[in-house]
């Protein structure tokens, strides 16, 4: 208990002063959220216009598939919002040497990798979600009972977990090569896919999207079963939480094996 506490309180101070230092400069920070917004707002019209020309894509209609895009976004925005500093790891931080520091502390490495940064630009992401899902939602006649909420809010907070646990085991390697970014970004890049009904795609990306890279069933699944009530939701809450531990542990495994043959650059 007391070791949970001192955690939390570290994890705190750490975000706290990364937040502090991102607000020394309020226009970046500003420009960084508007950036985000219009990001989105931008991916948005091309998919209306898709399906402006094609009314129906593999039976999802024009307010179902603005309810899937602003879905995609949450799980996606939750994880951004903490755990940027990883991408800067797979980077450059290994192969600057910004990572010496960190094997001086009595903490463990990942712990302070991630207490390392928080990033409010996610809050574009997560204002265009939820701004498409309201709108959207309202006209898609969605039947809401209470485990499709629950449903809901698992794949958004455990999906985020999902999301971190891919980032954490594409950014391990860095630690090893020096660099590794190229392997998240191809990763993450999946979660793309996800913009669309899953029913489009062939049987290989459509398993890829279930069980290798599940930005399938964190964002797909849910939604799916939100406008056809096709699989139980306690069912597809039950899968992303299995999925999410068991997602972690490897890449937390992964993690610690590839810090253990770390050598530092002399950077």
């Amino acid at each position: 208990m007391k070791k949970t506490k001192y955690y939390l309180h570290l994890y705190w101070v750490s975000i706290s002063r990364s937040l502090i230092s991102r607000l020394e400069y309020k226009k970046d920070l500003f420009i960084g959220i508007i950036g985000f917004l219009l990001e989105n707002v931008a991916s948005i019209c091309s998919i209306y216009f898709i399906i402006r020309n094609i009314p129906s894509l593999a039976g999802w209609g024009i307010y179902q598939m603005g309810f899937l895009y602003g879905f995609t976004m949450m799980p996606i925005a939750v994880d951004h919002l903490f755990t940027d500093e990883l991408w800067r790891v797979a980077y450059f931080r290994v192969k600057k040497g910004d990572l010496d520091r960190y094997f001086l502390r009595p903490n463990p490495i990942l712990f302070q990798v991630i207490a390392e940064t928080f990033q409010p630009e996610a809050f574009g992401e997560l204002i265009v979600g939820t701004v498409m899902l309201v709108i959207c939602g309202t006209q898609c006649q969605i039947h809401w009972t209470f485990g499709k909420v629950i449903m809901i809010l698992v794949a958004t907070l455990f999906g985020a977990l999902i999301v971190t646990a891919i980032k954490i085991f594409t950014a391990a390697p860095a630690f090893v090569i020096k660099k590794s970014g190229f392997i998240m970004q191809i990763l993450y890049n999946f979660r793309d896919y996800t913009k669309y009904p899953i029913q489009i795609y062939p049987s290989a990306i459509r398993f890829m999207l279930m069980f290798i890279f599940p930005f399938g069933l964190i964002i797909s699944m849910p939604v799916g079963n939100l406008m056809f009530d096709s699989i139980n939701p306690w069912l597809i809450s039950l899968s992303i939480i299995l999925m999410a531990m068991i997602f972690m542990c490897l890449s937390v495994a992964f993690w610690n094996v590839c810090v253990r043959r770390y050598e530092s650059t002399g950077s």
